[in-house]
């Protein structure tokens, strides 16, 4: 049985799931007055590069049924290296191309960040809802006792059933501090999303592509700690200490030689300017 506590853990879950990016959104769209547009576009942008087209890759790429995908599942340099890279390219590109067309009227800097709270808010919803309502469906139907009946399901259509006679353990398990760990690694991922958009905004913005390139590269690097934690070489902790650090330092870096100093390139005309 799944209890009371596991319920209001994942519902809790859920709750902060859509409060998290909703209030950054909100938040800096009345602080800076910018537009609501800008946040859907970067929710927009992460949906289509990171969900629609790099799935397609990853068909092949990451299937047990493929040949080549057999053998990135098995070697997992090749796992963190090609999936890491996919994620890289992809949702770069996706802001890469976001800046140049729907947003490249918009060149105030606050849009980086709109923009930033938009691609890694929508993917925080996404990822936290998706986990909290399917734990919450699956445990009221092991409660119900009706579970057995996605497993037969799925042996009958020849898939394999381990992950999902495991599920039980795993929802039974779940505590708030899990609920915690996950809005915390989120939290983090909005601050990686932005410090990214802010790098890709002035790529475009001052046509320095390096940044673009760097980008690519900063996410893979970002992206390589939680993939040796889905290979078991590192553990859940470590992970989210690793990728904590990093991205605290990448974003303040970030936001002092670009954003700032945007800003400080801004005031001084100004500041010349008086007598």
């Amino acid at each position: 049985m799944i209890s009371t506590s596991v319920f209001t853990a994942l519902g809790v879950l859920a709750a902060i799931g859509i409060i998290l990016p909703v209030g950054a959104a909100i938040w800096w769209i009345r602080k800076n007055n910018e537009k609501v547009s800008t946040v859907l576009v970067g929710a927009a942008t992460w949906f289509l590069f990171a969900i629609v087209l790099e799935t397609l890759p990853k068909l092949v790429l990451f299937s047990g049924k493929t040949a080549i995908g057999r053998t990135v599942l098995g070697n997992i340099f090749l796992y963190t290296l090609l999936g890491t890279l996919l994620a890289g390219v992809f949702e770069e590109t996706g802001r890469l191309v976001a800046f140049k067309t729907v947003l490249k009227n918009r060149k105030n800097r606050e849009t980086s960040i709109a923009h930033g709270i938009g691609h890694g808010g929508f993917e925080a919803m996404y990822i936290l809802l998706s986990i909290s309502i399917q734990y919450i469906i699956y445990g009221t139907m092991i409660n119900a006792g009706t579970y057995q009946t996605v497993i037969d399901s799925a042996a009958a259509a020849g898939t394999s059933t381990a992950s999902l006679e495991a599920l039980p353990g795993v929802i039974s398990s779940w505590t708030m501090g899990m609920t915690g760990i996950w809005i915390a690694e989120r939290i983090i991922a909005m601050l990686l999303h932005t410090g990214l958009s802010i790098m890709v905004f002035y790529a475009v913005k001052k046509s320095r592509y390096g940044l673009y390139a760097l980008a690519i590269i900063l996410h893979m690097v970002m992206d390589t700690p939680a993939a040796l934690y889905q290979c078991g070489v590192i553990g859940l902790y470590l992970t989210e200490a690793i990728l904590a650090a990093i991205t605290i330092v990448f974003f303040v870096i970030v936001w002092r030689t670009l954003y700032s100093a945007d800003r400080e390139a801004e005031k001084a005309p100004a500041e010349s300017g008086q007598v």
